[in-house]
């Protein structure tokens, strides 16, 4: 029973980063088509509009349905490991933030036939163009938490490698 305990508050918050996603992606798509770009923060973060049908910078835009049900797939693999795993906090969290937000995206996909991206960053067009001429794309809440997630899991892993004894190096 403990187990259990430990572990459904990793699901609960993924829930909650979902539908708070999904909420703020349909204020998004009410508010936001053919209005001009608004800023949050001025030259760093600005609200706009667009659809997606595949990935950033419209990769794989002919393939939505596979993305989507890729997307679904990850985020409830996810879920399931939180579930049935006990992880460390920082794993847990990072986890939580990944299956939140492919499964925000997956949603998207699978009831709108493309993803809702409504966060530009000025900063970041400047940045990316000097790098290759293009602007960044646009992105969402979603993909918010999978650079998160996958941040954290890079920045708590840990690089040392375990000594070998002697008899091993043989």
């Amino acid at each position: 029973m403990l187990r259990v305990a430990q572990s459904i508050w990793w699901p609960v918050l993924t829930g909650t980063l979902l539908i708070t996603d999904l909420l703020v992606k349909s204020w998004a798509t009410q508010t936001l088509p053919g209005q001009p770009v608004q800023p949050i923060v001025p030259g760093v973060l600005s609200l706009t509009y667009t659809l997606n049908e595949g990935m950033a910078w419209g990769f794989l835009d002919t393939l939505t349905l596979p993305l989507a049900v890729l997307r679904l797939l990850v985020g409830s693999t996810l879920i399931f490991f939180l579930i049935t795993r006990i992880h460390p906090p920082a794993r847990a969290l990072a986890l939580s933030l990944v299956a939140a937000g492919a499964l925000s995206n997956a949603t998207d996909g699978l009831t709108q036939g493309a993803v809702v991206d409504y966060l530009s960053s000025p900063l970041l067009d400047t940045l990316h163009r000097a790098v290759n001429g293009q602007n960044f794309p646009i992105f969402n809440g979603a993909d918010v938490l999978v650079l998160a997630g996958v941040s954290l899991v890079l920045l708590t892993t840990s690089r040392t490698r375990p000594q070998r004894t002697p008899q091993e190096t043989l």
